[in-house]
């Protein structure tokens, strides 16, 4: 074995969070300055510990296997997919520069355990050690499962959602004097929220709330259409406010239609200025391919805010059965016309220039390196292979496109 890397894992990114050190940190003298500020910045952090015995290790090691490396590997702030996704980013950088034969684990705990398929799915895990700061490992293991628990969003929905919205609503009863309320006011918050729950609404409410807030920053040039977008929203709550408390309530049911209506336009607008947004990010990130996606959500948006209006005009009597159906024959057409016309953008069956950096993995999930070239007389990709550093080429029909991945289906 000539080539040996001793890895420091650091899922929750705590290095990051409290040091103005970022991962991934390589080398010794980098990884001793990077534990020295996290420990004056909290000396109770075990992740400290954790990357002063990786030092140490290295130390050990030093004499025995000449050529050596040292990495701390950091997450994203919190467990999880995206967190998993930094450390596999990370890891792939520091991979390129030392293509390690075998890996050294040093983990201080159960969460960092994580990682171990993440590291096995590039080289073997030649030695692992535990770091244990002063504290009982079974105590350690029974807080962290208490923790990932919580973190669980079904569980914590339940566990502090809930009883945080009732508790909310009961003071407001308190604040205007409406106690009486209050009971009636709970039957409708638990029916909403099973309501939501049994159509699968809150996990589409969830899932896109995460994405948007995920990429509002403003480092990236889409973060005006982020924000536009969430204005509008709050213009249309606002508009609907406006509108509810200045209708007298005659008929429930068609009021409050008629109240909703006026807030269609407000989500779409908001939705097409997302869609703007992540076009944005697309081409900032090089992520072209996912275009086509985008402007189809677009478009889809529209079209259901078509049929919409035109099934709440009927609703409210104010348009016929013959216009519903014909906004549905149009609807139909519109997409098919964009279907067609957007199928240009499909980069899936295509080689084309916006593959090129793109990273290539087997099917088992192994990375080999990253897109150097292409070549569209042979319809064929080019990358370097991180360990032999051999220029390998691929033809079409021996890979596909994933998720912004190349995986070689041979």
């Amino acid at each position: 074995m000539r080539k040996l890397l001793i890895v420091c894992i650091d899922r929750d990114n705590d290095l990051g969070k409290k040091t103005r050190f970022q991962g991934p940190v390589t080398g010794r003298e980098g990884n001793l300055k990077a534990a020295s500020a996290l420990a004056l910045s909290d000396p109770r952090e075990s992740d400290a510990n954790c990357i002063f015995a990786a030092v140490k290790k290295f130390d050990e090691l030093k004499k025995k296997f000449p050529d050596l490396e040292l990495a701390t590997i950091t997450g994203t702030g919190k467990s999880g997919f995206d967190s998993d996704r930094e450390i596999n980013r990370q890891l792939d950088v520091v991979l390129n520069k030392f293509p390690a034969e075998a890996f050294v684990l040093i983990t201080d705990g159960a969460e960092d355990d994580q990682v171990i398929p993440i590291l096995q799915s590039r080289v073997p895990i030649f030695s692992k050690e535990l770091v244990l700061v002063k504290q009982a490992r079974e105590i350690e293991s029974a807080f962290f499962t208490v923790k990932e628990a919580l973190k669980d969003p079904y569980i914590a929905r339940v566990a502090f959602g809930l009883p945080g919205i009732v508790a909310l609503f009961y003071g407001l009863t308190l604040i205007y004097g409406a106690q009486e309320q209050f009971f009636q006011g709970l039957m409708l918050i638990i029916g909403a929220y099973l309501l939501l729950k049994g159509f699968g609404i809150e996990e589409f409410l969830t899932e896109n709330t995460r994405r948007i807030t995920a990429s509002i920053s403003v480092q990236r040039t889409s973060f005006p259409f982020y924000i536009g977008a969430i204005f509008i929203l709050v213009f249309g709550g606002i508009n609907a406010y406006i509108n509810f408390a200045s209708t007298i309530i005659t008929d429930p049911v068609i009021d409050v239609v008629g109240i909703a209506y006026s807030t269609y336009f407000f989500v779409v607008l908001a939705a097409v200025v997302g869609v703007f947004g992540r076009i944005t990010d697309a081409i900032h990130l090089r992520k072209a391919y996912l275009m086509r996606r985008y402007i189809l959500t677009g478009v889809s948006a529209v079209v259901i805010w078509f049929i919409l209006d035109a099934g709440t005009l009927v609703f409210l009597r104010m348009a016929g059965l013959d216009w519903f159906l014909l906004s549905l024959a149009i609807s139909f057409g519109i997409l098919l016309v964009s279907y067609r016309a957007l199928q240009v953008m499909d980069v899936k069956e295509k080689v084309t220039r916006l593959l090129v950096g793109l990273p290539v993995y087997t099917v088992e999930g192994k990375w080999l390196g990253k897109v150097e070239r292409i070549n569209k007389a042979r319809k064929s990709i080019a990358f370097v292979e991180y360990k032999t550093k051999n220029t390998r080429e691929v033809t079409k029909g021996k890979f596909k496109l994933r998720d912004g991945r190349i995986l070689l289906s041979q």
